[in-house]
């Protein structure tokens, strides 16, 4: 199976981008988990069409496309 790609849309890729390095290691810990399977014990059903997971001190917010296997995040909160 291949890997998905993640992408993140503006406002959660510009939380990103302000991320402390600690909470910034963590998502990306996060994120290699999630590209091998974005439905894994992580993963949180939202009871819609999208998908929840944690990291240190936040959560992202995402939708998945198995036709172009990819992850749009579509949400990230810094807690």
């Amino acid at each position: 199976m291949s890997a998905y790609t993640i992408r993140y849309v503006d406002r959660a890729a510009a939380r990103k981008a302000a991320l402390p390095d600690s909470q910034r290691t963590s998502l990306e810990g996060l994120e290699k988990l999630l590209a091998l399977n974005p439905f894994g014990p992580q993963a949180l059903s939202n009871r819609d069409n999208s998908w929840s997971a944690g990291f240190q001190g936040g959560f992202v917010t995402y939708v998945v496309s198995n036709r172009h296997v990819v992850i749009n995040v579509i949400d990230l909160v810094a807690l």
